[in-house]
């Protein structure tokens, strides 16, 4: 059985779009099967907040991108060049030798905006479209199942995206009829989790999710940089990550944006 953990870049407002963190939102999965990720993900990730960051066993510490590199709490141990050395070494190695498929897709909500003819207009919703849509293709690829893990948002969001996720399920997506889709993705609800629950997949999302936003929008064109690191870790993703065809075509596999 499979799980996929899913996390967002950007935010889905539509009322500000005034900088490109508030025009552009990407969905990032992670799938991977469930007894990889308690027997190979969260030892690995209990290993590095042990053995690199001496964390308090009783006082998870939870990997979160931003906080990484803002040095905040236990990462102000970071700012010593031998741990940030071991740190980096041992991450890299962590998203190297998990066994994981990455989906992300991307969308312009200006561009959006724009689609006179579309009624799609929510597009955190039509991103969790895409996203099933593709993950039900992976798992049918696979011959298996699969659940679906959320990083929690607001009680409301949770609520609406719930509905939405409803709403595919009984309907099937534009490349997936509903028959397909039930019987790949057999949970009738999503499972939303907070940082505060040490979810290691939902982690390893987080960590993931900007760099693959950044690198697709490069793809796309844009006037943006990874960093030295985040170039790293995209050479892994591109190399054996992304999901891809049988040709090892990436796009529209592992990485779909709008506008195309």
């Amino acid at each position: 059985m499979y799980r996929l953990y899913v996390d967002e870049t950007g935010h889905d407002q539509l009322k500000t779009m005034r900088t490109d963190g508030q025009i552009f939102l990407s969905l990032t999965g992670i799938a991977m099967r469930v007894d990889h990720s308690r027997d190979y993900l969260k030892p690995s990730m209990d290993w590095i907040k042990a053995n690199i960051f001496e964390h308090d066993p009783d006082a998870p510490m939870i990997f979160h991108r931003k906080d990484i590199r803002g040095y905040k709490g236990l990462y102000q141990k970071l700012r010593d060049d031998e741990k940030k050395r071991l740190y980096d070494k041992a991450i890299l190695r962590l998203f190297s030798n998990t066994e994981y498929v990455v989906i992300t897709a991307l969308l312009d909500k200006q561009w959006m905006l724009r689609q006179s003819t579309w009624d799609r207009k929510h597009p955190y919703h039509y991103l969790m479209e895409i996203m099933v849509e593709k993950y039900a293709q992976l798992l049918k690829r696979k011959g298996d199942i699969g659940d679906i893990f959320v990083e929690g948002r607001a009680a409301k969001q949770n609520k609406a995206l719930e509905a939405a996720f409803n709403g595919f399920r009984i309907s099937g997506t534009y490349y997936v009829n509903a028959t397909d889709l039930q019987s790949r993705i057999r949970a009738k609800s999503l499972k939303f989790r907070s940082k505060s629950d040490d979810c290691a997949g939902l982690q390893l999302c987080d960590l993931l999710a900007h760099p693959s936003h950044i690198y697709i929008r490069q793809q796309m064109g844009h006037d943006v940089t990874l960093g030295p690191f985040a170039q790293k870790i995209i050479e892994i993703l591109v190399r054996s990550k992304y999901d891809r065809s049988g040709t090892g075509k990436i796009q529209g596999y592992g990485i779909k944006h709008l506008p195309r």
